[in-house]
């Protein structure tokens, strides 16, 4: 009975550490894209203006993944107003 509580433990350690695992790297990537989504925001704000960035502030926390964050960072260099700008996040 104590070799099978032992196991049941083992097993019961295993999975922890592994969920524990895919929480961190979980983590790290949401960190990174709310670390670009942040840059991305000041480029934004100098480029067009406090207000552009502001009312675009959701947009910029929902982008998913870099393919969302490089059409933004694309939009931002060929734009040449702010309003242009808009236009293209919200319908890209």
């Amino acid at each position: 009975m104590d070799e099978l509580a032992e196991r049941v433990q083992q097993g019961l350690d295993e999975l922890v550490e592994k969920g524990a695992r895919q929480g961190r790297r979980q983590g790290r990537r949401q960190g990174r894209r709310q670390g670009q989504a942040m840059v991305l925001r000041r480029q934004i704000a100098h480029r067009f203006g406090e207000e552009t960035a502001e009312r675009l502030a959701k947009q910029l926390a929902e982008l998913s993944g870099p393919e969302g964050i490089d059409r933004v960072t694309d939009a931002l260099f060929e734009c040449g107003t702010g309003d242009e700008f808009i236009e293209r996040v919200r319908t890209a």
